[in-house]
């Protein structure tokens, strides 16, 4: 046990570094994944809780054949019953109901303007009851039966401004007489049972004399039975997913059973956006799982590098002991298993690590065996090493960077071999993804380490003679610490091979995470600027023509420019009615000017800025636009009005219409001629400058007020002018669901790779401490200074801490070009396409990486010294004389 202990004590420090090191895995490897977990969990209810019901919920609709007899609520049991677990188990609350279709709903009798008759849908079902409270009247009881009145209820808000009370009839198609018998106030009216209604809670209330009324009223089974010969009845029963169950573990069971319940619908159709939202949250999920598990493995293979450094320090140090074991005939399994019950202290810290990675909070992942593969690294480095030196124990004396010149076959062969293997990484990272199938390939999130680590190799098979050919021109100036540190360099180089890969490695992850960084966020900038085309838009219904004056006057604003949007205007080709497109028609030379003044990178074509006047106006498509319009003559509504134009050319975009959009059409304002001109009204305007919202708000509203005030205008308008800055705009997409995993991975990256490139450079200071405090001891009976001792060792460091860290950083800046496609960043920036952008403090950072490195040097030399004792050394003749 004596001799255990004394063991123990004299490998403490390597042995030390071991335990924290596995421990450090063990946050690593249990924790990281937690929090990430947790964050995407969070991501995801946080993107689904928000979704409007036609998405979140799952709504089946039909109509009711005349001969069946099924019952509404009873058919809301059976449908959810079909459903598959996935699914049926999450539904939080479920819904039926029955109403007639609006646009065929109208009614007479109100007291409201007729010229267009208000439409009023009547609706029945579930929960209405405990969604309201009823605050006059009565709930509705229509008496079955030929000529009866259908008796409803309808909110508060809307019998104030419909001018409807307690008594007040009307007619249903002017044929089915109602009665408004009560008076209800919504318990909650932003409450998710009234989404599918929200004129039930707020009447739609014209604009103009051309809009008709329209509103939801309630009423029961009965009364719709006296309505549904007049007007279409549709039954919908819906169901609401509970979001607090949802996370990432249950995403796919969730999403293919939405797809299956399409299909499973008794009778019905099912309308729902649930699958879709879900699977491209899953898409930008398995993105930032691949962006985490490369920085992961990165910082797990810097972290086994240097347990194997650790190993190899503690080993070297005992390199005189093991050969005298094997004198006495010691057998080699003997000695490494001496090794293996000192480096077995290291499965208390692995336990320690792992303890406090189950902690972090969040859902757990499935990679203990991470952990238990590097505990095993960390408790067999140190007895295999032992074993391996104990072979042939009589190189045990002999300099280490004359033995590292010497490179064998088998060395070589699996240098090549690693080149090959990130060779081919590469490759089939952009051919195949990193995340295909939802898991993630080990080999494949280590490509980048491989290569950095191959970049190393090089790197130390190529510094060697440039740093030998550097002492040579050292020769002739004068002092000897330049031309002895750079010999000594060049030596040594070969020998340091392990530090300098574990920096690499360390260097180029936190590289590879702040271009990964500043990409996406290139990316969003640009995104940002396709979805602005402006510094600022300000949006409404309609502007009067004084409007854009008054914008141009805000102290600010240096460019306006006005645009009109028909979202769904009718495409015609040839007089055939085509469908739909979105239609934005804007004025070209002032849309060039807000560009420029904007500082937004984009170049309109010149056939829109251009176009002048003409009764045919060319307009740019979108390529589905153009394949509808062929050869024909195509026409475009703008506020009820077709207008002819042609194709003046075909775009794949045009900001400030969203990316992605299929079928739009643009129209330069500036080439309608002015008779048609007079009908176009401003929906809205670019704007470049840096203006105070607020003022552009209320001159917005004063806009929007004067052109209501010119025509019919309803009683209960408020003019609402929304004001958007480029910087908003550009905050959203920070606040993506998954931008915290990539923010998160992002800190990882950097910061371990900061650190762990500091304790690499440590170990390749302790790696060449013995020669350089042999060195050093004689030198200093010839005069050098403590100074000059201090230079040689950064003389010495210099050149190849320089080379590896510059070489991290390059392999870190071109690895997100390499495998772009595997990444798949496109996710995280709006769908836009960047090239991977260099930051200039990146080359910085490395600079101030290298000084802090070299100070690290110094602290480590100086501390190994005095271990060393290196007055004794120069006493007793003997390096081993200075070893504790």
């Amino acid at each position: 046990m004596k001799g255990w202990i004394a063991r123990v004590r004299a490998g403490a420090g390597p042995l030390a570094l071991l335990g924290v090191l596995t421990l450090a895995a063990g946050l690593l490897a249990l924790g990281a994944p937690r929090v990430a977990n947790q964050l995407t969990d969070d991501g995801l209810r946080n993107d689904v809780s928000p979704l409007s019901y036609t998405s979140r919920d799952l709504t089946y609709r039909a109509t009711k054949p005349e001969n069946a007899n099924w019952d509404p609520q009873r058919r809301l049991e059976q449908q959810q019953a079909v459903l598959y677990p996935a699914l049926r188990e999450r539904v939080t609350q479920s819904w039926w109901a029955l109403a007639t279709v609006q646009d065929e709903s109208f009614v007479r009798g109100t007291g409201l303007p007729e010229r267009t008759p208000p439409l009023f849908s009547v609706r029945a079902g579930s929960g209405l009851e405990e969604q309201a409270d009823l605050v006059e009247g009565r709930w509705p009881h229509t008496q079955p039966g030929e000529n009866r009145t259908v008796e409803v209820v309808l909110t508060k808000w809307n019998a104030e401004q419909l001018e409807q009370r307690v008594g007040s009839t009307f007619r249903f198609h002017d044929r089915v007489p109602m009665e408004v018998v009560g008076i209800i106030e919504p318990h909650d009216e932003n409450g998710t049972y009234w989404e599918p209604m929200p004129t039930g809670l707020r009447a739609y209330l014209p604009n103009d004399d051309g809009d008709p009324y329209r509103a939801v009223v309630f009423s029961d089974q009965a009364g719709l039975a006296l309505l549904e010969k007049l007007a279409p009845v549709v039954y919908e029963w819906r169901y609401r997913i509970d979001t607090a169950t949802l996370d990432m573990a249950v995403l796919p069971a969730v999403v293919e059973a939405a797809n299956v319940a399409r299909r499973q619908g008794i009778e019905s159709s099912l309308t729902t956006g649930l699958d879709t939202a879900l699977a491209r949250f899953a898409e930008r999920a398995r993105a930032a799982q691949a962006l985490l598990a490369v920085v992961q493995v990165g910082a797990l293979v810097t972290l086994a590098g240097l347990v194997l450094l650790a190993a190899r320090v503690l080993v070297s140090r005992r390199r005189a002991e093991f050969a005298l074991l094997r004198a006495r005939g010691g057998a080699i399994l003997t000695i490494g298993s001496y090794t293996l019950l000192e480096s077995l202290l290291v499965v208390p810290a692995a336990i320690v690590g792992a303890l406090a990675g189950t902690a972090v909070p969040g859902r757990p992942a499935a990679t203990w065996p991470v952990l238990a593969v590097f505990t095993a690294l960390a408790v067999l480095a140190v007895p295999v090493m032992t074993m391996r030196t104990s072979r042939d124990p009589s190189f045990s004396g002999e300099r280490a960077d004359v033995a590292s010149t010497r490179v064998g076959l088998k060395r070589r062969t699996a240098e090549l071999s690693l080149l090959v293997l990130a060779g081919a990484g590469v490759w089939l990272l952009r051919e195949r993804g990193l995340s295909e199938s939802g898991e993630v390939d080990v080999y494949l999130a280590a490509v980048p380490a491989l290569l950095a680590a191959g970049a190393a190799v090089a790197m130390v098979r190529v510094i060697p003679p440039v740093v030998a050919w550097l002492g040579r021109l050292a020769v002739r100036r004068r002092g000897a610490v330049g031309f002895l540190g750079l010999s000594r360099a060049g030596r040594t180089a070969g020998a340091v091979i392990g530090p300098v890969a574990v920096l690499v490695v360390a260097v180029s992850t936190a590289v590879f995470s702040v271009a990964v960084a500043g990409t996406i966020d290139s990316g969003r900038d640009r995104a940002t600027d396709l979805r602005m085309a402006a510094d600022v838009k300000v949006d409404g219904y309609y502007f009067d023509e004084r409007t854009a004056t008054e914008l141009a006057a805000v102290p600010g604003v240096t460019a306006v420019a006005p645009y009109m949007v028909e979202s769904a205007g009718d495409l015609a080709v040839d007089q055939q009615r085509k469908g739909t497109v979105y239609a934005l028609v804007l004025d070209g030379p002032a849309y060039a000017k807000v560009l420029a003044e904007s500082g937004v990178e984009v170049t309109p074509p010149a056939a829109f800025t251009e176009a002048g006047q003409s009764p045919v106006i060319p307009a740019l498509v979108s390529p589905g636009a153009a394949k509808q319009i062929g050869d024909g003559k195509p026409m475009v509504t703008l506020r009820g009005r077709f207008y002819d134009f042609s194709v003046a050319a075909v775009v794949d975009g045009f900001p400030p219409i969203a990316n992605g959009a299929t079928n739009f059409v643009v129209l330069p304002w500036q080439a309608f001629p002015a008779d048609s001109r007079q009908a176009l009204l401003p929906s809205g305007y670019l704007l470049a400058g840096d203006p105070d919202p607020q003022a552009l708000r209320a001159v917005g509203d004063a806009g929007q007020e004067r052109w209501a005030s010119t025509g019919y205008r309803a009683k209960a308008y408020e003019p609402v002018t929304q004001v958007t800055t480029w910087d908003q705009t550009r905050a959203s997409l920070d606040e993506t669901s998954v931008n915290a995993v990539i923010t998160f991975a992002f800190a990882i990256g950097a910061g371990t790779g900061v650190v762990l490139a500091l304790l690499a450079i440590g170990f390749a200071v302790v790696s060449g401490a013995r020669g350089r405090g042999t060195v050093l001891s004689r030198l200093r009976t010839m005069g050098l200074t403590r100074g000059q001792g201090r230079g040689l060792l950064l003389v010495e460091l210099m050149p190849v801490v320089t080379v590896a860290v510059l070489t991290g950083a390059a392999v870190g800046v071109a690895m997100p070009r390499l495998i772009a496609p595997a990444l798949g960043l496109d996710t995280f920036t709006d769908g836009i396409t960047v090239g991977v952008a260099f930051d200039p403090l990146v080359a910085g950072a490395a600079v101030a990486l290298v000084l802090i490195g070299m100070l690290t040097a110094l602290a480590v030399e100086t501390l190994f010294n005095r271990r060393l004792r290196l007055g004794e050394v120069l006493r007793l003749g003997s390096f081993e004389a200075g070893e504790s």
